[in-house]
C-alpha cells in the first residue's frame, strides 16, 4: 500500500483573516460526508444507504457516471474516514482536522492505495499523477466549501 497526503490551512493564507474554528471545521466535515456535492464538484450525487453508531454507508455518484459505495466512519473530533467498498485501487480516504501550530485549523486529505492501486500506479501511465491531482484539487474545493459555510 502507498499513502499520499496534502494539507491546507482552513482559515486561508491571510493570518489576520477570521476563519472557522476547529468545532466549525468538524461540523463542516460531518455535513460534507452526507452532502458532498457543495464541497467536491466531481461528486454529483449522494445517498445514505445505512446508518451505524459511528457513521454510515453511502453511495456517491462521481461525474454523473460512476457509483462508489463508501463506509464513512467519524472519529470525533478530528478524523472522517471513507473506505470505498467497490473501488479496487483506493483503500481509504481520510479527512483529518489539524492545527498549524498557532491554533488555527488545517485540513489534511490522505489517501491510501490498495496493492492493486499501487500496481496500477506503477504500470499505468498517468494513473498516479491523475489520482494525486484529483485529490489535491478536491482538498482545495473542500477547504473553500468549509470557508463558505463559515461565512454564512
Amino acid at each position: 500500500m502507498a499513502t499520499y497526503s496534502w494539507t491546507l490551512p482552513v482559515a486561508g493564507p491571510d493570518p489576520d483573516a477570521e476563519g472557522p474554528d476547529a468545532d466549525a471545521v468538524w461540523e463542516g466535515l460531518v455535513h460534507k460526508a452526507e452532502n458532498p456535492s457543495p464541497y467536491v464538484p466531481a461528486v454529483t450525487g449522494c445517498r445514505v444507504l445505512e446508518r451505524f453508531d459511528d457513521g454510515f454507508l453511502r453511495e456517491i455518484t462521481v461525474r454523473d457516471t460512476e457509483l462508489v459505495q463508501e463506509r464513512v466512519t467519524f472519529e470525533k473530533p478530528e478524523r472522517v474516514v471513507f473506505r470505498p467498498v467497490n473501488d479496487p485501487c483506493i483503500e481509504q480516504i481520510v479527512n483529518e482536522l489539524g492545527d498549524d501550530g498557532s491554533g488555527r485549523p488545517t485540513l489534511t486529505l490522505r489517501i491510501t492505495l490498495t496493492p492493486a492501486g499501487v500496481d496500477k500506479a506503477e504500470n499505468t501511465r498517468y494513473f498516479l499523477h491523475e489520482t494525486q491531482r484529483y485529490f489535491s484539487d478536491a482538498l482545495a474545493f473542500i477547504v473553500e466549501g468549509l470557508r463558505r459555510r463559515h461565512a454564512r
